[in-house]
């Protein structure tokens, strides 16, 4: 039902954004219905149309759901739901069935309120707070008494998987060079593998300069936009929607 009280009751679609933590209306269209003949007998010309996107009500704000035990009598199935901070949305169902429905599931969403809050970002302020949220154990090993991360942060499963691939890395290119040169010595005197042994160590070296590249470039960058929002080195920056 609109703010305006002077204005008619419009079909509208109350729907739960992907998250599960807020909820919107839109207008009805006629892919909601199984029929364009249902649509418009459903909505008709009291179909709502959205002029504007409208801001998503927080499940987690709901504190309760209100009804009229007149209207309910008089089969006018209307209901309240009652946010903190947002404003109230009033909706008038079209039948029993679907009025006891939403009561029963809005009246449970109220009870369990916190459960769709949604989380805050984790900010860690060292690695050591990382390892502990994700239960990872680094591989260390004591010295008199002293710590020493023997795995540069990492436990013995990663540096594991590290180990195996580069090791199969660099199998793969010593084996393709030394094809290469088997087939330059074994060739015709222009040694036309050996210039292709030449040619795939160039594209390689390219690549990995490349990489580097691109890395030092995401790395200023982001020094840039630190800077430009005034944030230390070591702090990272905030998300998109903070």
């Amino acid at each position: 039902m609109p703010g305006n009280r002077i204005r008619s009751p419009q079909r509208r679609t109350l729907f739960c954004d992907e998250s599960g933590h807020s909820i919107n209306w839109r207008a009805s269209v006629k892919g909601d219905y199984n029929s364009e003949a249902d649509y418009f007998a459903d909505a008709g010309h009291m179909a709502y149309t959205a002029s504007r996107s409208k801001t998503h009500i927080p499940l987690s704000c709901l504190s309760s759901v209100q009804y009229s035990k007149d209207k309910f009598e008089e089969s006018e199935f209307f209901m309240r739901l009652v946010f903190e901070g947002h404003r109230n949305l009033d909706i008038k169902l079209k039948n029993k069935t679907d009025f006891e429905y939403c009561m029963d599931g809005f009246e449970l969403i109220a009870k369990n309120r916190d459960l769709f809050a949604k989380k805050t970002s984790f900010r860690p302020s060292s690695m050591q707070e990382i390892w502990s949220a994700n239960n990872y154990q680094p591989l260390t090993m004591q010295i008199n008494g002293k710590t020493w991360n023997v795995g540069c942060g990492n436990d013995a499963e990663d540096i594991f998987l590290i180990l195996s691939c580069y090791g199969s890395l660099w199998s793969f290119l010593i084996g393709f060079f030394a094809l290469l040169l088997k087939g330059a010595i074994d060739s015709d005197e222009h040694n036309t593998l050996l210039y292709m042994y030449l040619v795939f160590g160039v594209i390689y070296v390219s690549l990995i300069s490349l990489a580097v590249y691109t890395g030092a470039m995401e790395k200023e960058s982001i020094a840039k936009k630190k800077a430009a929002a005034g944030i230390e080195e070591g702090d990272e920056l905030p998300d998109d929607d903070e």
